[in-house]
């Protein structure tokens, strides 16, 4: 991924923290020249591995799957909040529009999961995550057990040891702070406190 240093995020805990908010992420891998990709929910355990690992489930019916090679390296893309930058919004207005955006991509090698047990753990805890981000009442033992058993050998569970991680969160820090500050106090009039939350964050971190 292109990177300029000034765009270049490389806490981990940073990049945890936004897959874990934007975890409909995309798997992209390689199969006879031929290039495959799937929108999946990930899990990321971040003390599992030296560098964590992510956890998702794919269709039983979607031969992606199938197509991993667990000894080559796969690209889980992570997308962020992103918006159009108008230079009407900059004190110095004699520029040209950009986009300002947050994306996280993991590389690591795949490993497929077929044991009903593992497969029970790792479902429950993508759910568990989701209905406790939502703050629902609603429990995985409503689903009748024959019901569930027969959901779950509809799936397979898939793993990837995190081997490298490359942060790119592209939110005006080459601009003068004048300008950056323009553009939060716009993002705030527009209700897109996700974007303007990082660049006060960015404005208030060390130079």
């Amino acid at each position: 991924m292109y990177t300029p240093s000034s765009f270049k995020e490389e806490n981990p805990d940073v990049l945890f923290d936004l897959i874990e908010d934007h975890n409909f992420g995309i798997i992209f891998s390689q199969h006879k020249d031929q290039p495959e990709a799937t929108h999946l929910p990930f899990l990321v355990h971040r003390k599992k591995g030296e560098q964590g690992t992510l956890i998702a489930h794919f269709a039983k019916a979607n031969k992606h799957w199938k197509k991993l090679d667990e000894t080559k390296e796969v690209l889980v893309v992570f997308q962020g909040p992103h918006s159009y930058i108008s230079p009407a919004w900059y004190v110095n207005r004699a520029e040209v529009p950009t986009w300002n955006y947050a994306t996280v991509h993991v590389f690591g090698k795949p490993k497929i999961i077929d044991d009903p047990a593992e497969l029970n753990k790792m479902v429950k805890e993508l759910t568990h995550f989701h209905e406790d981000q939502e703050n629902t009442d609603w429990k995985l033992n409503e689903v009748p057990e024959k019901e569930y058993n027969t959901d779950l050998k509809a799936i397979v569970g898939l793993e990837i040891e995190i081997s490298k991680m490359e942060g790119k969160f592209k939110f005006n820090q080459n601009k003068s702070d004048k300008d950056q500050k323009s553009v939060i106090s716009k993002m705030d009039d527009l209700g897109r406190d996700d974007i303007s939350a990082i660049m006060k964050r960015n404005l208030d971190s060390p130079k």
